[in-house]
């Protein structure tokens, strides 16, 4: 059955460690927000559960990003359901994790177009069991050879998270237009969303591109919010229609600064992409890749540590720009972004 809404949540304030440990565990199917590896992608919240050894994830993905990235990295999903096998655009579109692990047969990969991803995330946002769809008809991705979890006898029916088919077909009832798709809807155990504040009882709002996050979290049958800053829910109410999430839905709630680096927080900090691209280095051998988690994922305590290790000088030149959202002390090609003493549009058409 899809979750309902009829009963409004209560959420809680906890600790990043505490949220990990409640409300994850091993096997379980678990979406995350954000824009490729360019915004907002929960990296804090997937960093704990990697110390905290959750393993056979079942992730259902828009696109890859730097969650995938360090999952795959650290050799923790099973069963991985997305329409882009890559992590970015900034660093390298490649995720070399995952081609080891696919190719080793210890990762099982779904694939759906872009378009079919979002309306199935959509049709788990409104409750429904599927929703009809007209692309790609004719492509390999509606071949029942290429139907992976159908082909590894997991379309059972015994797991909830797990569709009976991956598509099927019917012909236009209504206006006789021809033959749809219907795809089934993704039903996320666990959404975390990265936002930049939060009230105190779930209340959430962020700036910038947003994705299918606020799907996800309609979708979802718990909800995980982590947080630049917690705010008075007051605050947020003044301005209702700059709210993404609204408080009834939330489980809880995690304060967790730069808890997206190395991706951007907009209007808070912009993306890292030299700290990305030397992921992207590392990767390029098992041996190196593991030399990066030790060094990053487990050698620090904890998250504030992991932030303090990067240092003041690089989150200085993280700072993003009150107008633009994003940094100007970063280089971008040949030289840095100019700095915007006005709005964009006044400053190019004069209105």
């Amino acid at each position: 059955m899809p979750r309902s809404h009829m009963d409004p949540k209560n959420a809680e304030i906890l600790s990043l460690e505490e949220a990990v440990k409640k409300y994850t565990r091993d096997g379980i199917n678990i979406a995350f927000s954000g824009f490729t590896a360019g915004v907002r992608n929960p990296v804090a919240f997937v960093w704990e559960m990697i110390r905290q050894g959750r393993k056979d994830l079942h992730i259902t993905d828009k696109h890859g990003g730097v969650c995938s990235f360090m999952l795959n990295a650290a050799k923790r999903i099973k069963i991985y359901e997305t329409n882009w096998y890559g992590w970015g655009e900034l660093a390298g579109k490649l995720d070399n994790n995952f081609s080891r692990q696919f190719l080793s047969g210890d990762l099982l990969a779904e694939e759906y177009a872009h378009g079919a991803t979002a309306f199935r995330m959509l049709a788990g946002a409104l409750g429904l069991p599927f929703i009809p769809y007209y692309a790609p008809i004719g492509s390999d991705l509606y071949n029942p050879e290429f139907d992976r979890l159908g082909k590894a006898g997991l379309r059972d029916g015994s797991n909830p998270h797990i569709p009976m088919k991956k598509f099927d077909y019917i012909e236009d009832p209504f206006y006789g237009d021809g033959k749809l798709v219907l795809l089934p809807a993704m039903r996320p155990e666990v959404g975390v969303i990265h936002v930049a504040q939060a009230g105190e009882k779930g209340t959430a709002r962020w700036r910038g591109v947003s994705s299918l996050d606020k799907e996800i979290a309609l979708a979802s049958e718990k909800v995980i919010l982590i947080a630049e800053e917690i705010v008075p829910e007051s605050t947020l109410r003044q301005y209702p229609e700059a709210n993404q999430i609204p408080y009834f839905i939330v489980d809880a709630i995690v304060e967790q600064p730069y808890g997206a680096h190395p991706t951007a927080n907009p209007y808070y900090y912009d993306y890292d992409m030299a700290f990305m691209q030397a992921m992207q280095a590392s990767s390029r051998d098992e041996e190196s890749m593991q030399k990066w988690l030790d060094e990053w994922v487990f050698g620090p305590k904890n998250w504030d540590e992991y932030i303090s290790k990067l240092g003041a000088s690089k989150l200085a030149s993280l700072k993003a720009d009150a107008l633009t959202g994003y940094g100007t002390r970063q280089m971008r090609g040949k030289k840095p972004s100019p700095k915007v003493f006005e709005p964009l549009s006044v400053s190019k058409f004069g209105y």
